[in-house]
């Protein structure tokens, strides 16, 4: 027997059957989501019926439908993370323009996946894992907007005015809370106009002098 069968170590192949189920699980689910069905009654046999796998497959890999949720969300988080930061790293100072392009790309990130930030929103209520997965996006987004007011403020292009860290935290979840009741459910006239008046919102907040 080889040292790495004797360790436990997973062979290339188990890996790469392993990745694949994942990938057919989580696509189906979000292929679900998409199609219409909420998280609260979407169904194991409905995911697995789409990924044309086992049960005992699902749970070999999966604790329930939280976790798939979970797995399938990692991606979407560092999505909207990124689009953030085309906002939060403008460390230099920002023009309302520049602003507004960064709010722009947030608003595009979450509208390309809204129906896993919904799901994921959904879930947080009742299962305390995908909440603390959820809040550990918000969090991501409330540290980074503080640092990047601090900056701002030591640059002079932020308003000395603002209590940062407070501050962020309220744009942070305005952001999400307005994402979901908002923006999910206009159409492409109306999302120009909520994403014009957010830019506005946070320029008026932070950088109008």
């Amino acid at each position: 027997m080889s040292t790495a069968r004797k360790n436990g170590s997973t062979s290339p192949g188990r890996v790469r059957q392993r990745e694949a189920t994942i990938r057919r699980a989580t696509e189906s689910a979000e292929a679900l989501l998409t199609e219409g069905a909420s998280f609260a009654d979407l169904s194991v046999e409905q995911v697995i019926s789409r990924a044309g796998i086992a049960r005992s497959t699902f749970y070999s890999h999966f604790d329930d439908l939280g976790h798939l949720l979970r797995s399938l969300c990692e991606g979407v988080i560092t999505e909207m993370i990124t689009a953030a930061r085309l906002w939060f790293e403008h460390d230099d100072g920002i023009t309302r323009d520049e602003l507004g392009a960064a709010l722009a790309a947030v608003v595009k990130t979450y509208r390309g996946r809204e129906k896993l930030f919904a799901a994921m929103a959904e879930a947080s209520t009742t299962d305390p894992v995908v909440r603390e997965e959820f809040h550990r996006m918000l969090t991501a987004g409330h540290t980074e907007l503080t640092r990047h007011i601090k900056a701002g403020q030591a640059k002079g292009f932020v308003r000395s005015d603002v209590d940062p860290n407070p501050t962020a935290g309220w744009l942070t979840w305005m952001l999400e809370r307005g994402l979901y009741q908002q923006v999910r459910l206009a159409n492409p006239r109306q999302v120009n106009r909520h994403t014009r008046a957010l830019t506005e919102i946070v320029w008026q907040t932070l950088y109008a002098v």
